[in-house]
């Protein structure tokens, strides 16, 4: 492809349209929520600057369920994603969004041990806020998913506990990275041909215990499409169990707009990995 072709496969605030209204609305639905939610926020699960997170529980002995958000590893922030909370709290699940520290601010793989460490924390400390840490699972749309994808292979330095959780969502998820080296996003994301080998999910296996759920969206760009579709090909004889599923008529932003309807696909995926974990 030429480097105008990469760049509108691999950038979706190209790619989509109306990137704004998404970005804009699931931040004022969020803020709108806050104030009837009874959330414990910006609780500290480690030590560098934004490694917090909110917390919505949703009673004694409640299941967990761990969102990891997107922004390409370098923008974004938990509170935009509150609208999510209903829902879960709705099917009896304890909601934790956390953030992480971001690009150019801190390295890729700083990013993904934050990820490994807020899970290992959670499974730690869950029961202060009356979880049952039996029974955690965990998603991540676009650069969350990679996270996740990643912090769940054993085949990274510091991968998650293997004990934390069995089932996790990966919605429109990034697994390879090589792409993303050759995009203007890499001004920020600096990867190198060392940290795309150490740290692409289609380069090393995932725990084989998980069960995986492989969300994208039918009017993503083909090559975001075919990163799911590879990266299911790729776990589908390493994992216990996986389903992949293309949602027709969902752009990369719309899909997570879905989160604040608790019958969607994506929100249902979500909670039935939490009420199964």
């Amino acid at each position: 492809m030429t480097e105008q072709d990469l760049e509108y496969e691999y950038n979706p605030r190209i790619s989509t349209p109306d990137v704004e209204h998404y970005l804009e609305q699931a931040a004022l639905e969020s803020e709108r929520i806050r104030p009837a939610l009874n959330g414990h926020y910006d609780v500290r699960y480690g030590p560098q600057n934004l490694m917090t997170c909110d917390i919505f529980p949703a009673g004694p002995d409640a299941p967990v369920h761990v969102y990891i958000h997107g922004g390409y590893w370098k923008s974004r922030d938990k509170s935009d994603y509150s609208f999510m909370v209903p829902a879960f709290l709705e099917a009896g699940i304890t909601l934790i969004i956390p953030n992480y520290d971001l690009c150019p601010d801190v390295d890729l793989t700083t990013l993904v041990r934050q990820t490994a460490s807020c899970l290992d924390w959670v499974k730690a400390n869950g029961q202060q806020w009356g979880g049952d840490t039996s029974r955690i699972s965990a998603s991540g749309h676009s650069a969350g998913a990679h996270l996740l994808a990643m912090a769940l292979s054993p085949g990274f330095e510091q991968p998650v506990a293997p004990d934390v959780l069995q089932r996790a969502v990966l919605i429109s998820g990034l697994f390879e990275l090589d792409p993303v080296a050759r995009i203007s996003v890499n001004n920020e994301i600096q990867l190198t041909p060392a940290l795309i080998e150490q740290l692409s999910p289609m380069r090393h296996r995932p725990y084989p215990g998980l069960e995986l759920d492989i969300l994208v969206g039918g009017d993503e760009t083909r090559s975001w499409i075919r990163q799911s579709e590879d990266y299911h090909a790729f776990v589908k004889d390493k994992v216990a169990g996986v389903r992949f599923e293309v949602l027709p008529g969902h752009n990369h932003f719309s899909i997570v707009a879905e989160f604040s309807d608790p019958r969607s696909p994506v929100t249902r995926a979500c909670i039935e990995a939490a009420l199964n974990a």
